[in-house]
C-alpha cells in the first residue's frame, strides 16, 4: 500500500519566486507524502488514491474551465497571481492543487477556499465565477474524501442522525471559538508584527517586502493594525498560520499551528521551489506565533474568551 502523511499546503511566496510543479518524476502517490511532497500533510498515512481519483474525474475539469488562463491560476500563468494551482497536464492536476493551502485549507469544505472564495462573492462570485449546484457537490465530495483519509476518520453518511457533527462543521466551530479568544493585545504582546514582517529568508529579503498587504495569499506586516485586521478577520489568510487537527475526530477537533504550510515554502518544495528558503521551525516568526497561540489557547482552556466569531470567507 502506498503510504503517506495532511494538508494545508501553503500558497504564499515572494513575488517572482514561486515556480510551478515539476514535469518530471513519477506517480505522486508513490512519494513518502502521497502528493509529491514529504511535508507532513497526511498524518494518518493513508493511501490517497481514492481522493485523487475523485479530483481527477470530477474536479479538475471544473478548475480548468473556471480558473485557468494566463492571467488567472494556470500553472504557466504570467499574471500577478502566484497561486498557480491548475496544472497543464491533467495527470498532475491533483498534485498541483493539493499543494496550495490558499486553495484547499485543511480540506474541510467549510474552510477550503476552493469553495469559500467563490461562494463568498455572492451572485458574481470570485472574479465573476460561480459554481453550479452540481459543481459544488462534486468539489465538496472530493474535499470530504481528502479530509477523511488524511485524518484517518470516516465521514458520516449523508443521512446521518441530527446533531452528529461532521468534520467540516467541527472545523468551522473550533475556528470560530479560537477567533473569539484572540485579542490584538495578545497579538502585540507576542510581537507578531515585527517578528513576521521583519523576518528574513536566506537571501536577506524580508517577509513584508512582498506580503505586507496580503500579497500571494500570505500576510506579514510590521504595521500591527494592518496585519491584525487581515489575519484576525479573513479565513483565507488565517489558515496560513493556523489549521484544524481532525485526527481524533470531530468532538476532539482543535486549532493548531499550521507547521505544514510553512514547511513546504521554507524548504522550497513544489510548487514553491523558487521561494527563498528559511528554517521552518526555528525562527523569530514561529517563536512569536507560538507565544500568541499558547496565550490564546490558555484563555480557551480557562473559559475566559469572548463569544465565538466566525472568520470571513
Amino acid at each position: 500500500m502506498r503510504n503517506i502523511l495532511l494538508t494545508a499546503i501553503a500558497a504564499f511566496g515572494l513575488v517572482g519566486c514561486v515556480g510551478g510543479i515539476s514535469s518530471e518524476g513519477g506517480d505522486p502517490l508513490d512519494s513518502p507524502d502521497g502528493d509529491g511532497n514529504d511535508n507532513g500533510d497526511n498524518p494518518a498515512g493513508s493511501d490517497l488514491s481514492a481522493a485523487k481519483a475523485l479530483y481527477d474525474t470530477t474536479v479538475h475539469s471544473i478548475m480548468n474551465a473556471k480558473c485557468s488562463g494566463g492571467a488567472c491560476h494556470s500553472e504557466n500563468a504570467t499574471g500577478a497571481t502566484l497561486t498557480r494551482f491548475v496544472a497543464l497536464d491533467a495527470a498532475k492536476g491533483w498534485q498541483t492543487a493539493t499543494n496550495y493551502t490558499a486553495l484547499v485549507g485543511n480540506f474541510a469544505a467549510s474552510a477550503a477556499p476552493i469553495l469559500t472564495k467563490v461562494k463568498a462573492g455572492g451572485i458574481a462570485g470570485h472574479q465573476g465565477k460561480t459554481y453550479t449546484p452540481d459543481e459544488e457537490t462534486k468539489i465538496t465530495a472530493w474535499l470530504n474524501k481528502e479530509v477523511e483519509l488524511r485524518n484517518g476518520q470516516v465521514a458520516p453518511p449523508p443521512n446521518q442522525p441530527p446533531g452528529v457533527e461532521t468534520l467540516s462543521q467541527a472545523t468551522e466551530r473550533v475556528l470560530s471559538e479560537f477567533a473569539g479568544c484572540m485579542t490584538k493585545t495578545d497579538f502585540d504582546a507576542a510581537n507578531m508584527a515585527q517578528a513576521w514582517g521583519g523576518m528574513q529568508a536566506q537571501n536577506n529579503q524580508e517577509c513584508d517586502n512582498c506580503h505586507a498587504n496580503g500579497g500571494e495569499g500570505f500576510v506579514a506586516s510590521r504595521l500591527s493594525t494592518q496585519f491584525w485586521n487581515i489575519f484576525s478577520v479573513k479565513k483565507y489568510y488565517f489558515l496560513q498560520y493556523m489549521t484544524v487537527d481532525l485526527t481524533q475526530g470531530a468532538a476532539a477537533a482543535k486549532v493548531v499551528i499550521n507547521t505544514t504550510s510553512f514547511r513546504g515554502v521554507a524548504t522550497a518544495q513544489d510548487p514553491h521551489r523558487e521561494h527563498p528558503t528559511f528554517n521552518p521551525t526555528n525562527n523569530q516568526g514561529m517563536n512569536a506565533l507560538n507565544t500568541f497561540y499558547n496565550t490564546t489557547m490558555a484563555k480557551k482552556t480557562a473559559g475566559t474568551c469572548g463569544a465565538p466569531r466566525p472568520l470571513q470567507n
